[in-house]
């Protein structure tokens, strides 16, 4: 890949090619290099032109190169003494070494023609292309809209190719993929949120992941190295993601919400300049190890010319940033620069940002002394002990406050590099999206045994040397060459995966000179499709099918796709759920014969059936096929599509019964029910617990999501979890959706954690599409004219600044609506000084930033909103909104909803809380967990349920489980004169002190860092508070806890249940049913022979994978002691 721009005006510069070296480089030493100039003539074969990295096939030929290549490792053991000795005969370095290159190509210290063309010799293939598999992971449905899809080998890395859609991380747990191997992920489409909305939850996964193995292992390492073992060192780990343009920026925009230190993720992107992956010789594939190549496709539509109010439109956000955006010291605007070299130096910027991600060294603990009027404020402040030992929290005066500042010093931390980073170089969307070819790499030939032991061979190393390519003796002192006893080589097999976003992609798709060119269609076996809409019945591809008869085609489409069900665990429990409470559950929206699938706002389109060509198939999950040693399609495979039937049918009648008995419970119960209800303003509130789940998805919870719907006012969401657009299509069908979206109000997002705010792009998008048909307004907001423009915005989405400003910057790539949003940055109340307030917080705005509280009914539907910083990270808070009363009774007190977010029991949200209808709180740990609560600044469930009784609240919604529990607490009410362990929780919190819980997050020790979980210098970690647990008849199983207020109702939030206000006194009637449920389920996973680990928990598969690998290098170390012996 060289360096490259596009040629469409000033746009160009936003359209670098990041370079992609050779990935088995060999970095030259002295020595080595004297050797390598000076090395002997090497043999020539036709394949060098259009490959020189591949340049010699046969088995003779790379023979001779492998002796080459030996004495130039032999050279390197003259210089370095580093190498290990399992690397003597290869060339290049391992895997690990492969990214040290890529990082310098980021510096760009060599023209890119010249890292483009440098001849590429490889070690001799010892056959572990032999076997090797591709499987579909998604296909498009409604809660996986991209197509992904996974390469394995036998023994090399694994590799992710397609869309990083949002869903896919929680397919991936469906499914039990296991991508332990994988480090390479191949991007295709448009860096749009349908595409890569998924990738920073991947990112954060994996990298968590990564970090932990790696640890594990170099604890290993260290142990053995103690006990006189020699062994490499474990490789850093890291990640590579190639896609198309704009895509670093995508990853940028993350930079407030994610931090990694020691994972590397370097991101290649690929444009569409003609030149940009050619040499002299043809196409080079821009990936190229021991397993696969990979040829980079770009496409673009049909050429539009560029509108000139937009181009400068750009050149005045250019200029702009270069004078008040560019904090990057080390890359500042040169004098004299010419569009390409800014170009060069944007992209530059950009991999820094990225790296700064992943890759930093700045460390949590760090502090720097300054004077205390030079802070800015929020942060952590220290000062020193009196003894001068350690540190403590500085408690006096703050900047901002009214008081006087003291004329002191203060240690603060220093913000985490990505914080420092206040804004990113101006881009437009890019129209580039990518496609691929790959192809595995040739294996040598099946070893021939008899004719080997013909020949005088002696069976043992010397039958391994062979293989390897390298020449032996016989007994009689005869050289044998291995192409005297391999049979030939076997070539390669590979796919295309081609991604057509609109029929205006497609001509550029099949025009592509590569799919003329022998030398890299040679072994493609199957053309892999992934279509927008309207192109599968094309006839320009069904043409194109027809050129390429002889390959499959598998076609990846929501038009020839069915809308199954994704994630077939919930689907399931939430089918038994419905068998127990037909009023709040019903079965996952799913349409296995309308195709093409019904879309929002389409919901009346025509269905058509495709005349698809005998050698196409409908993609589908599970759908594998081998590569290796020969193109293989197994159909068998696919994973069987969800239906209720059976899954009713399999329920057990215990859990029959008990529905029943409570069902009718329900009925009996209803007058009693009614004095409760008459409390209630606007009682037909609908609350709907979209995602239930915390930090990860997992099969049966997504992450948090939760839509309040007040009839006659409008609609409202709590927090936005990837993929809550996909949870939203799975609980409501696509008419009822539709007008769900139009009367969507207010998003309100409590925090800048990943699980709380991922899904919002495009659920934003969704609205966009249906209240504005996807058109752009060029008006500002304005606070002072707000009320005559309100149909020109109609969703505010209300957030902290962080929030805001990573849609803003995420508008440059994509086009999801945000024109057309009120962003609202709320300030929090301080209470006894002020309450709430909303200014306006967009790319640009006009006039007075601040929305009176007049006008807050007509914009939003409420008449008031009170926010609090609670404890939990930097900017989290807790929301209580309170609605106009729409009942003359004085007894009935408006409708008031109150949301928690992520947080520690916070004394001033229950004081703005009070009074509240009903109060939606976080219950990640069960109360057994209090210290691990504490310390994670999460809540436990009588910690939640006692914030309700403190704000006297009517009603209580539990949600964001930890996705270990699957069981639900049995409530029981206190009686006279007994205390519960909510009290007591709440007085040992109250104990411990103001600063354990309602901390004030300018001295949070997450402060300057969302994902990270540490201890000040110095501080010691608060003391858990002792809980009281009460005996129980129930079972040992089951989970009592005790409520204090008896008019205090209780809901146990699931995924996709739908709960009236007026309704939630009648679940605790079900309780009894679900945990008979919930224990039935538990026993069926375990049943089918779940790993456990030693805590009880239920192991993941690559845990159960890496256990497995345990037990064998054990058994196999227990064998060799005894060989030893």
């Amino acid at each position: 890949m060289c360096k490259s721009v596009t040629t469409y005006g000033p746009i160009r510069c936003l359209r670098v090619a990041a370079v992609q070296l050779p990935t088995r480089a060999l970095a030259l030493t002295p020595t080595l290099r004297t050797a390598f100039h000076h090395r002997p003539a090497l043999p020539h074969h036709s394949s060098q032109v259009s490959h020189p990295r591949r340049a010699f096939t046969s088995t003779a030929k790379r023979h001779q190169i492998t002796a080459f290549l030996e004495s130039l490792h032999e050279l390197a053991h003259q210089d370095e003494h580093q190498a290990p000795a399992r690397n003597k005969a290869r060339y290049g370095t391992e895997r690990a070494g492969r990214f040290a290159l890529l990082e310098r190509h980021h510096d760009q210290e060599q023209p890119a023609e010249q890292r483009a063309k440098a001849p590429q010799p490889r070690p001799y293939d010892t056959g572990n292309n032999m076997s090797s598999s591709l499987e579909f992971i998604t296909t498009p449905t409604a809660d996986t809209p991209g197509t992904a899809i996974i390469v394995r080998s036998q023994s090399s890395n694994h590799y992710v190719f397609g869309t990083q859609a949002e869903g896919l991380q929680r397919a991936i747990v469906q499914q039990g993929t296991r991508l332990l191997k994988v480090k390479d992920f191949f991007l295709t489409g448009r860096t749009e949120w349908k595409n890569v909305g998924g990738m920073a939850g991947m990112m954060l996964t994996m990298a968590d992941a990564a970090s932990t193995s790696y640890a594990q292992s170099v604890a290993t390492w260290e142990k053995a190295k103690e006990r006189g073992r020699l062994l490499d060192s474990p490789a850093k780990p890291s990640f590579n993601i190639y896609g198309p343009p704009n895509l670093k920026h995508m990853i940028g925009t993350c930079r407030r919400f994610i931090f990694r230190k020691g994972v590397p993720i370097l991101a290649t992107e690929y444009t569409s300049t003609p030149q940009s992956n050619k040499t002299e010789g043809g196409h080079l594939p821009v990936y190229d190890d021991d397993f696969l190549q990979v040829w980079a496709l770009p496409v673009t539509p049909v050429s539009k010319p560029m509108d000139p109010k937009q181009v400068a439109e750009l050149e005045d956000e250019i200029r702009e940033w270069e004078l008040n955006g560019n904090t990057f010291e080390d890359h500042q605007q040169p004098p004299n620069e010419t569009p390409e070299e800014r170009c060069a130096r944007y992209d530059r910027i950009r991999s820094v940002t990225v790296k700064h991600m992943f890759d930093s060294s700045w460390s949590f603990d760090t502090l720097v002394e300054r004077h205390i009027s030079e802070v800015e404020m929020p942060t952590a402040l220290f000062v020193r002990n009196s003894d001068g030992q350690g540190f403590k929290p500085y408690t006096g005066p703050k900047p901002g406050d009214s008081t006087t500042l003291p004329d002191i010093k203060v240690w603060t931390r220093t913000p985490w590099p990505g914080a420092k980073i206040m804004s990113l170089p101006p881009t437009r969307p890019a129209p580039e999206s990518i496609c691929y070819i790959v192809r595995t790499h040739s294996a040598r030939g099946s070893f021939d045994v008899a004719r080997a032991k013909e020949l005088g061979v002696r069976p043992g190393p010397d039958f391994g040397k062979l293989t390897k390519g390298l020449s032996v003796q016989n007994a009689s002192g005869e050289t044998i060459t291995p192409e005297q006893v391999l049979g030939p080589d076997r070539p390669g097999q590979g796919f295309a995966l081609l991604d057509v976003p609109s029929v205006d992609y497609l001509e550029s798709v099949v025009q592509r000179d590569e799919f003329n060119t022998p030398d890299i269609m040679k072994g493609i076996e199957a053309f892999i499709w992934s279509l927008g809409p309207e192109v599968a019945a094309h006839p320009i591809l069904k043409e194109f099918m027809n050129r390429f008869a002889h390959v499959k085609h598998i076609i990846s489409s929501a038009d020839v796709s069915p809308n199954r069900i994704s994630y077939d665990s919930v689907a399931n429990q939430t089918t038994r759920l419905a068998q127990v409470d037909p009023v709040r559950y019903r079965v996952p929206q799913y349409d296995l014969t309308s195709l093409p699938q019904k879309q929002l706002l389409e919901v009346d389109q025509m269905q058509q059936i495709l005349d698809l060509p005998e050698n196409a198939v409908v993609a589908d999950r599970g759908l594998s096929a081998t590569l290796m040693p020969k193109f293989d399609l197994k159909l068998e495979t696919r994973q069987p599509s969800f239906r209720p039937e059976p899954i009713e049918k399999e329920t057990a009648q215990e859990v029959l019964d008990l529905a029943k008995t409570a069902q009718k419970a329900v009925q009996d119960c209803q007058p009693d029910f009614e004095p409760w209800r008459a409390l209630l303003d606007h009682p037909d509130t609908d609350i709907t617990t979209l995602g239930t789940g915390s930090a990860l998805p997992s099969k049966y919870r997504n992450v948090s999501a939760t839509l309040v719907r007040v009839p006659g006012v409008g609609n409202y969401l709590f927090d936005a979890g990837e993929n809550t657009m996909g949870q939203l299509q799975r609980v409501f069908p696509p008419e009822e959706l539709t007008q769900i979206l139009k009367d969507l109000r207010v998003i309100w997002i409590s925090h800048l954690h990943a699980d709380h705010h991922l899904g919002t792009a495009s659920v934003i998008k969704a609205w966009y599409r249906i209240r504005h048909n996807s058109m752009p307004t060029a008006l500002l907001p304005n606070a002072a004219t707000i009320l005559s423009n309100v149909d020109e915005f109609g969703l505010s989405v209300i957030s902290h600044d962080g929030m805001l400003q990573w849609l803003r910057e995420y508008s440059a790539i994509e086009d999801f609506g945000y024109s057309r949003i009120l962003p609202l940055e709320i300030f929090p109340a301080v209470l006894g000084q002020s309450g709430s307030y909303l200014n306006i917080n967009g790319k640009s705005i006009s006039g007075d930033p601040r929305i009176v509280r007049q006008d807050y009914d007509t914009l939003f539907g409420f008449a008031d909103i009170q926010a609090v910083r609670v404890a939990h990270c930097h900017g989290a808070m807790a929301v209580s909104v309170t609605f106009p009363p729409s009942s003359s009774e004085s007894r009935v007190k408006p409708l008031k909803i109150s949301y928690s977010g992520d947080c520690r029991p916070s004394r001033p949200f229950s004081t703005i809380g009070k009074d509240t209808t009903v109060l939606i709180h976080e219950a990640t740990f069960d109360d057994e967990l209090a210290g691990d609560a504490r310390a994670k600044k999460h809540s436990t469930t009588s910690e939640a349920l006692g914030v309700g009784a403190r704000m006297n609240a009517k009603a209580v919604v539990l949600t964001h489980f930890s996705q270990r529990y699957q069981k639900i607490p049995v409530l029981q009410t206190v009686q006279d004169g007994e205390s519960s362990p909510e009290e007591q929780t709440l007085a040992a919190t109250e104990d411990a002190g103001a600063e354990a819980d309602d901390v004030d997050p300018t001295t949070d020790s997450t402060a300057q860092n969302s994902d990270i979980r540490s201890t000040p210098s110095g501080s010691a970690m608060p003391q858990t508070p002792k809980l009281v647990h009460q005996a129980s008849s129930l079972g040992e199983n089951e989970r009592v806890i005790k409520v204090t207020n008896k008019d205090m109702k209780v809901a146990i939030a699931f995924d996709y249940m739908c709960v009236k206000l007026r309704d939630i006194i009648e679940l605790e009637k079900y309780n009894e049913a679900l945990n008979e449920l919930l224990v039935k389920e538990v026993a069926e996973e375990e049943g089918e022979g779940a790993d456990v680990n030693a805590n009880g928990k239920r192991m993941s598969e690559d845990d159960a994978e890496e256990k497995g690998k345990g037990k064998k290098q054990k058994k196999k170390g227990k064998a060799n002691s005894k060989r030893n012996n």
